[in-house]
């Protein structure tokens, strides 16, 4: 007749579960003492938000609505985007059209960066055949590495 284990004693012979006990303990009391995880910026979070599909449309509906109304947007609703609670993903909490097209990203907590906000200024340029093209100036007021977490962006804290 065969037995179950006993408690502290693996199911196969004399391997148990004595030493593990002492290891599992100390890091439930580490983990007690370890208060809250850190607010490190999620790098893969902030780049997912960045790259995603819902900034790269916020962006050409901006620089569409510049080039239908020969201004920049000043709402979700004039650059033909949905409301700003209906803009978001996993890694972005909302995108809102400001004046001067400007677009602000407000990234959601995943990202590690407390209510971080990236933003977009659209910049008028003429391009190599006299035409006018449109780029974006990136930057946060609130997120210190945000340069090295997207190169194309500085940080301007706010004065």
């Amino acid at each position: 007749m065969t037995r179950g284990a006993r408690p502290g004693e693996a199911m196969h012979g004399d391997l148990t579960m004595k030493p593990m006990i002492p290891m599992m303990l100390a890091a439930g009391v580490a983990a007690l003492f370890a208060g809250p995880a850190s607010a490190a910026v999620n790098v893969n979070a902030v780049h997912l938000a960045l790259d995603s599909l819902l900034v790269a449309t916020s962006k050409m509906s901006v620089v569409n609505a510049m080039n239908k109304n020969g201004k920049p947007p000043s709402s979700n609703a004039e650059a033909n985007l949905g409301a700003p609670n209906t803009m978001t993903t996993n890694e972005i909490g909302s995108i809102v059209v400001a004046d001067g097209g400007v677009i602000n990203i407000y990234l959601a907590p995943v990202t590690g960066t407390d209510h971080g906000l990236v933003q977009l200024v659209p910049k008028a340029t003429k391009d190599a055949k006299g035409g006018t093209a449109v780029g974006f100036v990136c930057s946060s007021p609130n997120i210190p590495d945000i340069a090295s977490v997207s190169s194309s962006c500085s940080y301007v804290p706010r004065k």
